[in-house]
């Protein structure tokens, strides 16, 4: 009995033994199945980007993001020193060939690769990337996704749980970008698909643009797609701007369009096309196109050398020369300079398309090339930009004078001593310069005055034989000569004319008045 008792027990043991061995066996095949899952990758440069005082480093993020889904990454040391001795800058100047050679070189099954779209800090700190994850067996885009998200989106009703942290929220827009990355890479792809080194990629977008490319926040653009069919077939065609899927709509075999509302923040924002194939494999294609949202309007100005001119055709200020300057804009998209008057009636405009002249000239003439009257006018120039933003300048005076001054010279009082003149000078303009010449009785020089601005009102001079030189049966014997020009460059000139003698007590001679020009203190 001490026997069978023995052996029994030895069977027990012996079993135990077996179902340890058996389970350790199976952890270490269940360890190594797992290895096998475990793939390396290449994370290419997502750039370190500077927003405001704070530095992100997108692709030190992506890698640690990696490595938590269980991926190897290669160090960026091992990566940049392919891609420059390959001259590679970008990741689209990879072609087939380039790709076999990184997974061979570096030992990699695969890179991912992709962008930050917009970065931006503040109370509503906002992240808006896409990324792709590429097989160096075949090339092959495997996986993609993109991701938007802004700090307001994580509050509650209450508006409690909103992030204003930036750097948690690029943790949270990457973890939510990688969420669906498979576990793994395929070693290849289906038997039923063959692709060397020296084959065409399958598909080419052969054009691809929004219409208008810039347009305010909110606005719609259209989008329209061609793609050529090279070597496979197209199953399925989708386009992204940011997340937001744009509806398809296809015609005629190859060309697809679609509406997308523009995001509401000034940026640029790239637009992002998948192609599947009938193999169900994913291709990302660079459309080369995007979307510009341009929110605010141009800030102009416009600069004047003068603002009062006498178009006259005589030389002196017939024109007014004034300059555009662009402080802040988009690209222009049309601009309008309109002069008015006084009523606010456009007398004269002129427009255009593009870029603004660098100068603009008026002859003080109206759309019928007419002179137009004296008096106030405005100017003002509109300019639009590509996205549809509209402003002006405020309106600017000029004036137009092209009337001469008028002055008359009489002699207010004469005697033994001399004579004393009086003067009276009306005019739009101020006078800037004037010159006036007394000659006696022998027609000689006998008084010089002058200067630069106002005339004064009385002037005395000594001329001998004044009280005989006034008259000679009813003429006067004495003369003078006068020039006066306004800062406008309208010239008076008078040669030698006689002078007048007093008027009689209680008569006065009312010179010819201009009529008077309201100028308004603009």
């Amino acid at each position: 009995m001490k026997y069978i008792r023995f052996y029994f027990v030895s069977k027990s043991v012996l079993s135990i033994l077996i179902l340890i061995l058996a389970l350790m066996l199976a952890d270490r095949a269940l360890a190594a199945a797992k290895a096998a899952e475990t793939k390396t990758v290449a994370v290419m440069p997502f750039g370190t980007l500077p927003v405001g005082d704070v530095s992100v480093d997108m692709t030190r993020i992506m890698t640690d993001a990696m490595k938590k889904h269980e991926f190897n990454v290669i160090s960026q040391d091992a990566l940049e020193g392919f891609l420059i001795q390959r001259r590679i800058r970008r990741p689209d100047f990879l072609d087939r060939a380039a790709i076999r050679a990184m997974g061979s070189v570096l030992k990699v099954d695969g890179f991912v690769t992709g962008s930050v779209d917009l970065i931006a800090d503040g109370e509503n700190p906002m992240v808006s990337m896409n990324a792709q994850m590429i097989d160096c067996v075949e090339g092959s885009v495997i996986w993609a996704n993109s991701f938007s998200c802004t700090g307001a989106d994580y509050a509650t009703f209450l508006g409690l749980g909103k992030i204003t942290s930036l750097r948690e929220l690029v943790d949270i827009a990457v973890d939510e970008l990688l969420k669906d990355l498979p576990a793994y890479l395929p070693d290849t792809l289906p038997d039923t698909v063959s692709l060397d080194s020296s084959s065409q990629s399958p598909f080419e977008i052969v054009r691809a643009s929004f219409s208008p490319e810039v347009l305010r926040g909110g606005d719609s653009a259209r989008l329209s797609i061609e793609v050529g069919e090279i070597t496979g077939a197209v199953q399925s065609i989708r386009a992204f701007v940011l997340d937001n899927e744009i509806k398809l709509t296809r015609q005629d075999g190859k060309y697809y369009s679609g509406t997308v509302t523009a995001p509401t923040v000034e940026g640029i924002y790239p637009l992002k096309i998948y192609v599947t194939d009938r193999w169900n494999r994913l291709f990302g294609v660079d459309a080369m196109a995007s979307l510009t949202v341009h929110n605010s309007p141009p800030e102009i100005a416009v600069l004047f050398r003068q603002r009062l001119i006498s178009p006259n055709n005589d030389g002196v200020n017939d024109k007014v020369l004034f300059f555009p300057e662009v402080l802040k804009a988009n690209i222009l998209q049309a601009w309008e300079v309109e002069i008015t008057n006084g009523d606010w009636e456009v007398v004269r405009s002129e427009n255009g398309i593009g870029v603004l002249p660098e100068s603009f000239v008026w002859r003080g003439d109206n759309d019928q090339h007419k002179t137009v009257e004296d008096g106030t006018y405005f100017c003002q120039l509109f300019v639009e930009d590509k996205a549809g933003n509209r402003t002006s300048t405020k309106k600017e005076k000029i004036v137009v004078d092209t009337t001469r001054p008028e002055v008359t010279v009489s002699v207010a009082e004469a005697n033994q001593e001399g004579i004393t003149l009086a003067l009276k000078a009306n005019d739009m303009s101020q006078i800037d310069y004037w010159e006036l010449i007394i000659y006696d009785t022998a027609g000689a020089e006998a008084a010089r005055f002058g200067g630069r601005g106002d005339i004064p009102a009385t002037l005395t001079s000594v001329v001998r034989e004044t009280q005989n030189g006034l008259k000679q049966e009813g003429e006067s014997l004495l003369a003078y000569s006068l020039e006066v020009r306004d800062v406008a460059g309208n010239r008076l000139q008078v040669e030698k004319e006689p002078l007048r003698p007093p008027q009689p007590e209680g008569i006065e001679a009312t010179p010819e008045e201009k009529p008077e020009v309201w100028i308004e203190d603009f």
